[in-house]
């Protein structure tokens, strides 16, 4: 019978990601006396500081108190109190510069390395940081069903909000997989916000999965987004709210007209049930654009697009 102290300490282990014991745990199954003696020992002080911050650092990223519980061999009471401990003491370090945003025109000259990888959606996570320091306080859980490059996981961890995060094609072990195709995963809390940046139908279709919503017809990618807007309907909280990103271009490609995506998403979403709350610019440098994106314009007498929109959509019934 393998002792509580063992299960404990293999659980503190995994909880931290922390591997390379493969030996150990080899010889406890051949019940080796020295190896399971030492692995029977109570936790330090300083292994239990670890684990706690690996118990909150799961309970951040959207782990019910119960699953962990689970996990660690513990009570959920003694987790709970861990996870209290916790909020006090990360509060008090919490030290972000940023203040809530006053102007709803949003420039930025590039994305801030410190939140998400590159990816061919990303966005900066200055723009996801104003949203939340406006529209959520700290411990409310954020949704971002197309998480790609894990901007937004990286922002709530720094401003300690709590999230849950997927996408189709996951780039990061912390993004879990799900098709948002198939309507929301079920969800251990309904969030307080969700953050939408889906693929702008088929702009930089080439850098997307061959199989998502960039690779089908305009009419069906306005399905998709219909079906996006009902579902994430049902999903947040009442009085919660919604951000969704989007970009409308000229498609030459395609049809040979200018796409406004903007206008026809703001339709579905207040057709889903959403109310309007403000619309905001996310303007980018001319940078962004080569020096063949900037001829052809010059050739064909044609604007390039510098202007992504969010649009903020509150749930009040």
């Amino acid at each position: 019978m393998v002792s509580k102290n063992i299960l404990r300490r293999i659980a503190s282990l995994q909880l931290q990601g922390r591997d390379g014991h493969n030996e150990d745990f080899l010889a406890m199954l051949a019940n080796d006396a020295e190896t399971l003696a030492k692995w029977s020992v109570p936790l330090t002080e300083a292994e239990r500081i670890a684990r706690n911050n690996a118990i909150f650092d799961h309970w951040l990223a959207g782990e019910t108190s119960v699953s962990i519980a689970k996990k660690c061999h513990l009570s959920r009471r003694l987790i709970d109190g861990v996870i209290e401990n916790g909020k006090a003491s990360r509060l008090k370090g919490l030290c972000h510069v940023e203040q809530p945003p006053i102007y709803n025109v949003w420039n930025y000259g590039s994305c801030d390395p410190r939140f998400g990888q590159d990816h061919p959606g990303r966005i900066p996570g200055q723009s996801i940081i104003n949203l939340l320091l406006w529209l959520t306080k700290p411990f409310d859980v954020v949704i971002d069903p197309m998480a790609g490059g894990g901007t937004t996981i990286d922002v709530c961890r720094y401003l300690l909000r709590r999230y849950l995060c997927f996408d189709l094609d996951p780039r990061r072990t912390d993004i879990k997989q799900w098709d948002i195709r198939k309507g929301y995963p079920k969800l251990p809390y309904k969030p307080d916000f969700i953050i939408l940046d889906p693929p702008y139908w088929r702009l930089r279709r080439d850098e997307y999965s061959s199989d998502g919503a960039a690779m089908t017809s305009y009419h069906e990618w306005l399905e998709f987004m219909r079906k996006l807007a009902k579902d994430s309907f049902k999903c947040v909280k009442q009085g919660g709210h919604v951000a969704l990103f989007i970009e409308s271009f000229l498609d030459e490609r395609e049809t040979g007209k200018f796409l406004f995506l903007n206008r026809d998403c703001l339709n579905l979403f207040e057709a889903a049930g959403f109310e309007g709350m403000q619309e905001i610019s996310l303007n980018m440098p001319s940078q962004i654009k080569s020096f063949r994106d900037v001829n052809y314009a010059k050739k064909k007498g044609i604007l390039l697009d510098l202007k992504r929109e969010i649009f903020v959509f509150r749930k009040c019934r």
